[in-house]
């Protein structure tokens, strides 16, 4: 007997609202057990790479390392090494070690352009490195921050405890979405992509076929510095002052989230011909291209 219902699942994870839609096409596939693993996981994820916690995995053995050698597990090192790659592509525009600048900020008064000053010898690819299970931190300063990567991370595992078991997929973390198979119905799942202006509306959508999708734009959350406040989408030159947001569509979340971010950076940064991007401007015109820059 097979049956092709939507299951849909909903929690709060990450600091996001988090929402899983399976499509089953056999009885016997348990859609509520697999949707409640899947929200054990991602808060799984977020208490380990935790940022802001004193007790995650992220905190005690990486950023209170003692030495210059830390070594980590195989999800840990699997992660960090995509992620290097990732970052590599975008020419370290996208750098976990902004978790430098971070500490600093809730350690000290100073102006922002004098804590980018006093990070920078300690930030970029060159600060850190993979070696066989060990990570690699050159200096004592160097803090990460994987607060950008893991709720993709956790959107690319949900997918992957899934798909095997349902014939449709969709995974939506906040806007960091992936999606795998069709919905019951047999068309592909219809993405919205929100309006910078009107966050509770869709500016456009797209079609999904086993790829993934994320939004990253610095409308919404903003960082607080001694002097003034920034995107909480933290570089040195901040954010790119005709872009409003960035999409990205990729065949993995990670990958996808990792590109939106360096583009709201530098929206002129070569993307790999396999990855698709809109560019929204402030006067919420779609973009597939960078012509419109001024600066």
């Amino acid at each position: 007997m097979t049956t092709n219902q939507a299951y849909t699942h909903h929690f709060m994870g990450m600091t996001v609202p988090c929402e899983v839609t399976l499509i089953t096409i056999d009885a016997a596939t348990n859609a509520a057990q697999i949707a409640r693993d899947i929200e054990v996981n991602t808060k799984r994820l977020e208490a380990k790479f935790n940022f802001y916690s004193d007790t995650s995995m992220l905190t005690t053995l990486i950023n209170q390392r003692e030495g210059k050698r830390v070594m980590v597990d195989a999800e840990t090192r699997d992660i960090l090494t995509k992620v290097r790659d990732y970052s590599a592509l975008t020419q370290g525009i996208f750098d976990i070690t902004v978790g430098t600048v971070k500490a600093l900020l809730q350690r000290s008064t100073l102006t922002r352009e004098q804590i980018y000053q006093d990070a920078a010898p300690y930030m970029g690819l060159s600060a850190w490195e993979i070696e066989d299970d060990y990570l690699l931190l050159h200096f004592p300063l160097t803090q990460l921050d994987l607060g950008g990567v893991i709720k993709e991370v956790a959107v690319d595992q949900a997918l992957a405890m899934a798909s095997a078991s349902s014939s449709g997929v969709l995974i939506n973390f906040g806007g960091d979405i992936r999606v795998a198979g069709k919905k019951s119905d047999g068309d592909d799942f219809i993405v919205g992509v929100v309006n910078p202006h009107e966050q509770t509306q869709a500016l456009f959508a797209l079609p999904l076929r086993n790829q993934a999708l994320t939004t990253s734009a610095h409308y919404a959350r903003r960082q607080q510095f001694s002097d003034h406040d920034s995107s909480h989408i933290l570089a040195s030159q901040d954010t790119h002052k005709q872009v409003m947001s960035v999409t990205v569509v990729a065949n993995t979340a990670l990958q996808a989230g990792i590109m939106s971010t360096a583009l709201t950076i530098n929206p002129r940064l070569t993307v790999p011909e396999e990855i698709g991007f809109a560019l929204v401007d402030e006067q919420l015109n779609v973009h597939q291209n960078t012509d419109f820059l001024l600066l």
